[in-house]
């Protein structure tokens, strides 16, 4: 029955995102739908097999804290990134961060200076293009797997096959 429903990808991208201190605005705090924190995009760059370029600034992540669970983030982000050849690819995401090592008052402690393998980062990212050479980006179903580094994010994103 379940024949032939296994899951494979080929890496689409490795991408790393940097935020901006200076015009972030942090943490909001808890709010209705929970504790919210803003991240503003500083700059990035991605690079794969089928294309290469740089993360533009102004995009962003909003992400929400899990209310009693100081060690859950859910990100939400949005970006535009920038190919070599002058391509606008939007892109959004979602995805679940879960860090042991997180507390109450530093949901993001320490994470950077963590083995990628210590915590949970994955997203799911899909992509808008009017671009001819990536309109195929439009149409796949990608899946990433995140770490936090110094200043930002780093992700490695499969093309689900």
């Amino acid at each position: 029955m379940f024949e032939g429903l296994d899951l494979k990808g080929d890496l689409l991208c490795e991408a790393v995102i940097y935020v901006d201190p200076e015009t972030t605005p942090g943490p909001i705090g808890q709010a209705a739908w929970g504790n919210r924190m803003i991240a503003y995009i500083k700059e990035g760059e991605f690079s794969g097999p089928k294309m290469k370029g740089k993360v533009l600034p102004g995009g962003g992540d909003w992400i929400n804290l899990a209310s009693g669970r100081p060690n859950a983030m859910k990100v939400d982000v949005r970006a535009v990134w920038e190919t070599d050849d002058g391509a606008k690819i939007y892109l959004s995401y979602t995805g679940r961060i879960i860090n042991p090592e997180a507390k109450e008052n530093e949901p993001t402690v320490a994470a950077s200076s963590l083995d990628p393998s210590e915590y949970y980062f994955r997203v799911s990212p899909t992509f808008e293009t009017s671009h001819p050479k990536y309109l195929w980006l439009n149409d796949i179903v990608c899946v990433g797997v995140g770490k936090q580094v110094e200043g930002g994010v780093a992700y490695r994103m499969y093309q689900i096959t």
